[in-house]
């Protein structure tokens, strides 16, 4: 489960500098010091795992653990470990501050331990291949902390998806806090709350020799900002639970207890993961007292730089009022508040289809044939609307009596009615164009259309007309050359030249 804020309407007038430049920065570092990364630390690892100096260490973290802790591990046989556990084991020694330490300080293979000598070569060479490992020098490492990686560990990442995810989230949030605030104190967040984020991690694992990387921490105290900079304001949230997702609003204030609970829960669920849970937690602590000063700097925020114009609906209480009219036979009124409907939209196919259904009562009014055209012109341009195309056309023309309809539009009234499979009737309508106005522009495309709808209902003979037509009175049309290439094609409905 996760809940965002969705970042609203971005202009050059409102450009968010700061946030495509922390954006910028991480993925520069990350695409030309971290891209080989992955390989050095798999040799790295590859190598405590392969050189022995797993088994050393790891036999006698479990040594220490029978000795030293209240739940002690039950008695295990090292080469039976299989590879999940034999891992696990090792994040688990990894977090153990007080036997890293002394470790580190020789107290648990000491230079009078027989595997002394091998230990010490074999762990000298390991931290040679990882000191190479850009995440594991600037990262943070509590047990080894140095001041630069309190501000270097923010900009780097352990792989490209943990980097597109952080820049996703930064980009969102990113840009609510600069736009709603300013830019100085944006960047001054990003930097307060990722360093608020490792000093909570580093108070819960003093001793971890595991390093901690990434911007996640510094977009968490983002988050706590937006929460209190923006406290009773409503903003759209999207949210997803599994499968299911959506959009809500509400005061921005509340998602701080629910974000700050998740991190909690996921903390004390989670087990060992790669996941800071804690500098989350930081981040959203730290950020929120970074909330609370920007709300007193910034009394009044931008908030309406963060909504996103959401177009206000003006056409459907119009057609309701106008369709309440129509039930109390108010045709009139009905009519007019169509028309204003239509004036706002034009080719709203809704305001004009009751408005066709009012003037067919009267085919004789010319406001009829001019709706119909409309409507029409409207259905037949998006094959979604054909079938209502059909329908509407064929009760226009039984109204009508004597249809008015412009030659383009009886045109593509041929391709739906042959698509609908209805090319008989839409062949009466190519008869008076071949008859009348044989040289319209469209009519070869219509020809084809035509010839097709024959084709998908299998009447051969009509099919094969429609291809001669075109052949001989559109010579030099495209559709006459698919023609030429199609009636040269076996018919794969009848195994015969079509």
């Amino acid at each position: 489960m996760f809940i965002v804020p969705v970042t609203g309407q971005i202009s050059r007038r409102n450009l968010p500098l700061v946030t495509i430049g922390l954006i910028l920065i991480n993925c520069l570092v990350f695409f030309i010091f971290q891209s080989h990364q992955a390989k050095q630390y798999m040799q790295a690892e590859g190598y405590y795992f392969t050189s022995g100096l797993a088994e050393i260490e790891i036999s006698r973290f479990i040594e220490y653990r029978q000795a030293t802790a209240e739940k002690p591990f039950d008695p295990q046989d090292l080469d039976r470990l299989n590879d999940e556990e034999l891992i696990e084991l090792y994040l688990k020694m990894r977090e153990d501050g007080e036997f890293n330490a002394k470790l580190r300080n020789e107290e648990i293979i000491t230079p009078r331990d027989p595997e002394y000598h091998e230990w010490k070569q074999l762990k000298n060479w390991y931290e040679h291949l990882h000191s190479k490992i850009i995440s594991a020098k600037y990262g943070f490492t509590p047990a080894e902390s140095k001041p630069i990686t309190f501000f270097t560990y923010m900009f780097l990442h352990g792989s490209f998806q943990h980097l597109l995810g952080n820049m996703i989230f930064l980009w969102l949030v990113g840009c609510m806090i600069e736009m709603g605030s300013s830019r100085v104190f944006c960047s001054a967040t990003y930097v307060f709350t990722g360093l608020g984020a490792v000093l909570l991690f580093w108070l819960m694992h003093p001793q971890s020799s595991i390093h901690m990387v990434g911007a996640s921490g510094a977009i968490s105290g983002l988050m706590g900002t937006f929460c209190v900079l923006y406290g009773r304001k409503k903003v759209k949230f999207f949210y997803s639970l599994g499968v299911y997702f959506n959009y809500f609003k509400a005061p921005a204030i509340i998602l701080l207890p629910v974000w700050i609970a998740k991190e909690i829960y996921f903390l004390y669920t989670d087990g060992i993961g790669n996941v800071a849970y804690e500098a989350h937690l930081g981040g959203l602590l730290s950020g929120a007292v970074l909330g609370l000063i920007g709300f007193i700097l910034f009394r009044k925020t931008n908030a309406d730089t963060l909504e996103t114009d959401e177009p206000v609906d003006e056409i459907s209480p119009l057609i309701e009022r106008a369709l309440e009219h129509v039930g109390r036979l108010e045709m009139a009124a009905g009519s007019r508040l169509l028309e204003q409907a239509l004036t706002k939209d034009p080719g709203h196919i809704g305001a004009l289809t009751h408005l066709f259904n009012i003037h067919k009562n009267n085919p004789r009014d010319p406001r009829f044939h001019e709706t119909a055209r409309q409507l029409l012109d409207r259905l037949t341009t998006d094959s979604a609307h054909h079938n209502t195309a059909g329908q509407v056309y064929e009760e226009y023309t039984r109204s009508a009596g004597q249809p008015c309809l412009s030659a383009d539009l009886y045109l593509r009234m041929i391709a739906v009615l042959a698509g609908l499979g209805y090319p008989e009737k839409a062949e009466g309508i190519m008869a008076m164009f071949l008859k009348q106005k044989p040289n319209l522009p469209g009519i070869p495309q219509a020809l084809l259309k035509l010839a097709e709808g024959f084709r998908q209902k299998g009447v051969k003979e009509k099919y094969q007309r429609c291809l001669i037509l075109l052949g001989k009175k559109y010579p030099q049309s495209a559709e006459a050359q698919i023609a030429s290439r199609n009636f040269q094609k076996p018919d794969k409905a009848h195994g015969a030249p079509a």
